[in-house]
């Protein structure tokens, strides 16, 4: 599933190529995409409008157009965004520019949501978002833990705890500051929470700069893959030694999620 760091390159990367431009065209394939209102309305509130800003919010893509309507997409666990002068493989709905290159958003598995509506901020799910990890220092990073019992590792991937990490970056901070995915929050200490956080912001931000992690379907808007997997520590990594001392790297099932982890470094 796309994470902060790959919607963050999907954002920056669609304002530089689709800002002010006009979608002339909405081809819907795959209704099912569509969220909350029917496939005519959706098209006929959406051509002719202007593209005037590209957001992100947690995971969540948000395009604004003219006349405050905006148009929010969730790409779930196997969308993407491509741009290109063709109809792509998956492609569910496909937005025609005014330069005649399409915009399509590709799923696959058509878990994929897109919504069209007045004010982003009030969607439920965003609304109950929490903050952005890139906008906390340390000081704001720990006091989120105050109270807090459940394990670290599900927490840092709750959206209402933090907006946009999931399970590649949670886990590999955790190997970066040497601490067990199942270490309950209320039992860390303020020196290994700094250190998460030291480590979370610094592969968010080293994830952006190289395009994202493409373990999966992820791609760029252009089709390419993201140049972060190599740079991976842990993640899907089972049995293979760790980089740091060569214990081999497990696997467990933590919060219903695949983990990956190593169990000499990470105490």
């Amino acid at each position: 599933m796309p994470e902060l760091p790959e919607v963050e390159t999907i954002k920056r990367q669609l304002t530089r190529e689709i800002l002010g431009k006009k979608i002339k065209e909405v081809i819907i394939i795959k209704k099912k995409l569509v969220k909350e209102i029917s496939p005519q309305i959706f098209k006929s509130k959406v051509v002719g409008k202007f593209i005037k800003e590209i957001l992100r919010r947690g995971k969540v893509l948000i395009i604004k157009l003219e006349e405050r309507l905006f148009l929010i997409f969730h790409l779930r666990i196997s969308g993407s965004l491509i741009l290109s002068n063709c109809k792509e493989d998956f492609a569910g709905v496909v937005f025609r520019l005014a330069d005649d290159r399409l915009l399509n958003f590709c799923d696959a598995r058509v878990f994929g949501e897109i919504r069209l509506i007045d004010d982003w901020q009030e969607l439920p799910f965003i609304k109950a978002m929490g903050p952005e990890p890139l906008d906390l220092n340390k000081k704001q990073f720990i006091k989120l833990f105050e109270g807090k019992k459940a394990k670290v590792k599900p927490l840092l991937m709750e959206q209402k705890f933090l907006a946009g990490v999931g399970n590649i970056y949670a886990q590999e901070s955790l190997f970066c500051a040497g601490v067990h995915p199942e270490r309950r929050a209320d039992k860390i200490k303020r020196g290994e929470l700094e250190k998460i956080h030291h480590c979370l912001v610094s592969i968010l931000k080293e994830a952006i700069k190289r395009k994202g992690t493409s373990v999966d379907t992820y791609r760029q808007i252009n089709g390419n893959k993201g140049k972060y997997t190599p740079f991976l520590k842990v993640y899907q990594r089972e049995n293979r030694p760790c980089l740091n001392c060569k214990t081999p790297i497990k696997r467990e099932l933590i919060g219903g999620r695949g983990t990956y982890f190593c169990p000499h470094c990470q105490r």
